[in-house]
């Protein structure tokens, strides 16, 4: 498991932080993944998947336990339902 931090911040870099053009970070972020789609279509999906479960399991090596996956099932088998339900407004498309 990872260390938390310690130590002081510096104030000056928090507030370069708070003041970052937060915009220009999300259309930047958008048009890297946009690009990583075109260059690597579907795969590029799954490259990002792996990178989040290797990080996951680092911070916790026990992660997902039966409790989290018995959640994350509960999910998506919700999510199955809505788009079931609602999946008649696109079959005419």
């Amino acid at each position: 498991m990872l260390e938390p931090m310690s130590g002081a911040f510096d104030p000056e870099a928090l507030r370069a932080f708070r003041s970052r053009d937060w915009m220009a970070v999300r259309e930047a972020k958008e048009q890297f993944w946009v690009e990583q789609q075109l260059r690597q279509g579907p795969l590029a999906a799954l490259v990002m998947s792996a990178g989040l479960w290797e990080h996951a399991r680092a911070l916790d090596p026990t992660w997902p336990g039966a409790e989290q996956r018995a959640e994350d099932l509960a999910h998506h088998v919700e999510l199955a339902e809505r788009i079931r339900r609602v999946a008649h407004v696109f079959a005419g498309r």
